[in-house]
C-alpha cells in the first residue's frame, strides 16, 4: 500500500463488534503504533464491507508480514449484509470483498498469517498464490450452566481441580510479571522459549486493563508458594486462554486446572465463550480437549516470492507449533 490506512482503520471500526485481536488498541500494544496497517473494503454506500489487518517487517532486509506477538488471529475479517442468506450470494460477496482487500496488501518476500475461526472461505486467497494449512483450537460455547460444563470436564481433569481445590487457593492478582515468570518457568522446562517477552505482555496488560478486558490468577499453596498463574483477555463475545505456566516443583498439584476452571466460571458470569487458542503440540492438544470443547479449524496461510523462502514456508506449513 502507497499509504498507510491504519488511521482510517481506527475511525472506521469505533463502535464495530470485531474480534479483540482486531481492535486497534490490541495491535498498539502488540506491535506499537505504527508497526500495524490494515485494508478497507467498503459497499457502494460506503459502508466497511472487509478489513485486513497485517503487521509488516523486514527480515534479512526483505519485506514480510508476519503474526505479532500474543496474537492468535489477524488477517481478514468480513461484515455480511443482513440480506445475504443463499450460500451462492454469500460466496459471491467473500470473493469480491477478499480481491478488494488482497489488491491493498504490500508486496513482501514472505507473508504469513493465521485468521480468525469465522473466515472459512480461503479460495479467493489460493487464487492469489497463497498456500494453506489447517490449525485447530477448542472453544466452550455455553458457559451458562457450571455443573453442565464440568460435567463434561474428561474425568481426570475433574479429579485434578478437585485435589487442587484442596491444596492452593485462588486469587486475582495484578503483577502481571508474576504469572510471566510462571509461564517462563514451564517454558524452559519444556525447552522452549517464552511466547513474548515481558515488555510485550506488560504492554498489552496496560492496554487490556484500561479497557477492564483482562484476568490475571494466581494459584497459591498452603507455604506460599506460587503454583501457576493464568492470564485472559477478552473481547464482547470471547474470551482468550492467552498465557499461563506452572512452577515445575509444584506440577503434580493440579493447579493450573483449577485456574481454568476458575477462569471459565469468571467467564460464565460475564456471558462469554472461551476460546482455548489451540495448539498443535499433542500434549497440549489433549490437556484442552479434555475440558470438553468443541474442535474448531482455522487456517494458516502463507506465500514466499523465492526459493529459499519458499523452503521456509513448506516448513512452516507442516510445523506442529
Amino acid at each position: 500500500m502507497a499509504e498507510k490506512t491504519s488511521q482510517a482503520y481506527r475511525q472506521c471500526v469505533v463502535g464495530m463488534d470485531i474480534p479483540l485481536y482486531f481492535q486497534p488498541h490490541w495491535l498498539d500494544a502488540v506491535a506499537g503504533p505504527d508497526g500495524w496497517d490494515a485494508a478497507l473494503a467498503y459497499d457502494k454506500g460506503g459502508h466497511v464491507t472487509g478489513v485486513w489487518v497485517y503487521c509488516p517487517a523486514k527480515y534479512w532486509g526483505l519485506p514480510i508480514v508476519k503474526m505479532p506477538p500474543l496474537t492468535a488471529y489477524s488477517g481478514p475479517y468480513l461484515f455480511y449484509p443482513h440480506n445475504l442468506t443463499a450460500p451462492e450470494s454469500r460466496y459471491a460477496f467473500e470473493k469480491r470483498v477478499m480481491n478488494e482487500l488482497m489488491d491493498q496488501l504490500p508486496q513482501t518476500a514472505f507473508f504469513y498469517q493465521e485468521w480468525h475461526p469465522d473466515v472459512q472461505n480461503w479460495l479467493p486467497a489460493c487464487w492469489r498464490g497463497f498456500n494453506q494449512t489447517t490449525r485447530y483450537t477448542y472453544r466452550l460455547d455455553d458457559l451458562s450452566d457450571w455443573n453442565a460444563v464440568f460435567d463434561r470436564f474428561r474425568s481426570n481433569v475433574r479429579t485434578h481441580i478437585r485435589k487442587a481445590e484442596k491444596e492452593v487457593r485462588v486469587f486475582e492478582s495484578d503483577e502481571v510479571e508474576v504469572v510471566y515468570r510462571l509461564h517462563e518457568k514451564s517454558m524452559r522446562k519444556q525447552g522452549k522459549y517464552p511466547a513474548a517477552p515481558l515488555s510485550v505482555l506488560q504492554g498489552v496488560d496496560a492496554a487490556m486493563s484500561a479497557k477492564a478486558q483482562r484476568l490475571a490468577l494466581l494459584a497459591e499453596g498452603d507455604s506460599g508458594a506460587l503454583h501457576a498463574g493464568l492470564y485472559l483477555v477478552w473481547d464482547a463475545h470471547t474470551a482468550y486462554y492467552l498465557l499461563s505456566g506452572a512452577d515445575p516443583s509444584w506440577r503434580n498439584s493440579g493447579a493450573l486446572y483449577l485456574l481454568v476452571w476458575d477462569a471459565l466460571q469468571f467467564c460464565s458470569r460475564k456471558g462469554l465463550a472461551f476460546d482455548f487458542e489451540g495448539s498443535m503440540l499433542e500434549p497440549v492438544e489433549e490437556v484442552f480437549r479434555g475440558f470438553g470443547g468443541r474442535m474448531v479449524p482455522h487456517h494458516k496461510l502463507f506465500r514466499a516470492q523465492n526459493r529459499l523462502l519458499k523452503a521456509m514456508s513448506t516448513l512452516l506449513g507442516k510445523g506442529g507449533y
